[in-house]
This record gives structure tokens, sequence and C-alpha cells, in this order.
């Protein structure tokens, strides 16, 4: 049986195990201050400039030396570290009602003594005017009685799978400017999320619109790692005392510069992912294989007659709605995660691909749902 639950199943794509084996004899300085960090947080940058053709980043007045670059093992340890960081106690981060930090961690946030304040905007999707309606509401953050929106979250791709327009990016950058906001972006997904057809986003694009953003190894290849990305000082100051404390830093912190070193420093060509698109690091040649895989996937089950999907995802993941039985088999068959019921008589079903998602299982898919009576 192949599973389709979700993009971090497997273990590590084969340059970041071979990348760990060539370095584990190597002996370095802990807690990521070693030179494998070092060429990793290089990397990182060098690929943010090299995807600015259009100089967004220089018309912000960022510079390469203004980029701190920190590793952490996880989405949520990121998310807490950088609200926590940009936050005073009274302060609060806003967020779509779906977005992760809202619904998928658990209230880490909360717990660190911040509200998450949501808005009405749908499939992960954060605007202008949802924020300014939170702002509206809380007396733009002037009503002493009130916890105080300083910080704006938003996932891309989002949580539904769903990609924010360059338009909407920096739409939402300007609100945030004249309204004394930061932006948070989550890039668990991100690699997925600038392989999606019709993004119009660049890596530079999201570092200009961000104050803070990240770089998910996770569910792209690695075996855990993210990388955090902060190109405002308020975040940045006192960061890695902050990780220490919290328990984010890890003593063979070499663990991640060699995995990140290993997707960015190898094209994808080289790497010998078919999606491989000119000269890109073979880390976001995978999110091209996740997406295709998964846009394969929806192709398969509309041409099996099924075509109830919750949202036009262009991602590596798809949302099906089916009546609750048949729901359960897509579960038992394809390990699918139950999203939730709209209504008594039917389930959401997510099925997900990853960068490890082989041919095999599309085609195991197709006949699996034949062969159980499904279509």
């Amino acid at each position: 049986m192949f599973s389709f639950r979700n993009d971090y199943s497997e273990g590590a794509h084969p340059l970041v195990l071979e990348t760990l084996a060539a370095t584990n004899l190597e002996q370095h300085v802990g807690y990521t201050e070693d030179e494998l960090c070092a060429a990793a947080r290089a990397s990182i940058v060098r690929e943010v400039f090299s995807a600015d053709t259009t100089g967004v980043l220089a018309r912000a007045g960022i510079a390469p030396q203004d980029i701190q670059v920190e590793f952490v093992a996880g989405g949520t340890m990121a998310n807490l570290l950088v609200i926590t960081a940009g936050l005073r106690p009274y302060e609060c981060v806003v967020a779509a009602p779906d977005g992760h930090i809202n619904v998928h961690e658990t209230g880490s946030v909360e717990a660190r003594g911040h509200k998450v304040v949501t808005t009405s905007d749908s499939a992960g999707l954060l605007t202008a005017q949802g924020i300014d309606d939170v702002m509206l509401e809380h007396c733009y953050g002037t009503n002493y009685h009130m916890v105080a929106p300083r910080m704006v979250y938003l996932s891309f791709a989002t949580e539904l799978g769903m990609v924010h327009t360059a338009k909407q990016l920096y739409d939402i950058r300007a609100y945030a400017d004249s309204h004394d906001l930061m932006v948070f972006i989550d890039g668990a997904r991100i690699a997925c999320g600038l392989a999606a057809s019709g993004c119009d986003v660049t890596l530079a694009d999201i570092c200009a619109c961000a104050d803070a953003f990240t770089l998910g190894g996770t569910k792209n290849g690695m075996l855990f790692g993210e990388a955090v990305v902060i190109r405002n000082p308020a975040i940045g100051k006192g960061f890695r005392n902050l990780m220490k404390q919290q328990g984010g830093i890890m003593a063979k912190g070499r663990l991640f510069g060699a995995q990140f070193g290993a997707l960015l420093d190898t094209t994808g060509k080289q790497a010998g992912i078919p999606e491989a698109q000119g000269d890109e690091a073979a880390y976001f040649s995978l999110g091209r294989h996740s997406v295709k895989c998964a846009l394969e996937v929806r192709r398969i089950l509309e041409e099996l007659g099924f075509d109830s999907w919750t949202c036009d995802s262009p991602t590596n993941q798809q949302f099906l709605t089916l009546d609750n039985e048949r729901a359960q088999r897509f579960i038992q068959l394809f390990g699918c995660e139950d999203c939730g019921k709209p209504d008594r008589e039917h389930t959401i079903v997510r099925f997900v691909c990853s960068w490890a998602t082989p041919p095999e299982a599309l085609e195991y898919l197709r006949q699996a749902v034949i062969d159980a009576g499904l279509a």
C-alpha cells in the first residue's frame, strides 16, 4: 500500500543521507556555530538574492548582511520563537482562522503568553482587509483593555494548499508598514508554494514582504530542520538567547548545515530530479515533484468521476469531499487524513504527495479505486 497521508513519512532524500554519511566522522563546533551551518546560511542568502530579478530587495533596502539565518528542528518551534521574539507581553499575532498556529500547534503561541487573533479570511489566504477588520475591532491597538495586534502570520502555501499572489503579499506588506505591524511567513511548504502552477511569487518577494520567514526542510526531503530567515533586527536581537531558553538550539547543529547544504548546493538536474528547471537548487526541484504528483492525483480522481474538491489547490495537498462511507474506504486504502466534516453526511479527506512519491503510487491509486468499486 502507498500512503498519501503527509509529506514527511519518508526519511530523507539520498543527497541528504549521502552528505550526512560523508560528514559523519568530522568534528565540528556545536550549536550551529560550525562551518557546515555557516555555508548553509550563505547558501540560503544566495538563493534569496539570486531570485531577485526585479530589484525588489534593493528597493526595500535589504542587503545580504542584513539577513540572519537560524536553524531549529521543527515548524512549531520556529513559529513560536519568531512570534515570541517579535511581540511584547501585551501584543498578539493575527492569522487566518485555519492558520497553522491557530489550529495545529496545541496552543504553543498562547502557552508563551500571546493570543492568536483570527480574521474572517478563508483557505488561509490572509488579506489586508481581513487584517484591517481585526485592527478596527482592537481600535488599532490603542485600547489598553485588549491585546494589541503587532504581527501578522500567514503560510506559503496555506493549510489548504493555496498560495498568495505577489499583489496580495505586497498589499499585506504595505498595510503592515502603515500600521506598525510585522509580517511573518511560515514556509514549512515554501518549496511547493513556489512551484505552484501560476505562482508569481519569488523567494525574493517573500523576503521583501516578510520581517521573518522560514524555509521548511522537514516536509521537503530532509530528516528534520527548518531555517528561520530574519531581516528585522527587532526580531533577530537576542534570538539565539531565546532559542536556547526555549530548547530550540541543538548541540549537534551541524546536522542542519549538512542537510540544507546538500539540497541547496546541488542543482535539481545534478540530483536527477525530472521536474528540475534551469539551474535551480534540488531543494526547489523537490517541491516541483511533490506538486506534479499531487496534481496528477487530482487528474486521476477527476477522470474516475470525483470532482467535489474543497478548494482549487495548486500545490501538493488536495482536499476531496466524499460521503462518509466512501471517505472511510479512501482513508483505509490510501492513508488519507480525515480533515473534518462539512456536514453530517460528508467528510473531507486530504491527499498529500511528497518529494518521494513514485509513479507506482499514482498507478496504485487509480487501480485501487477501480478495484474497490469506489468510482
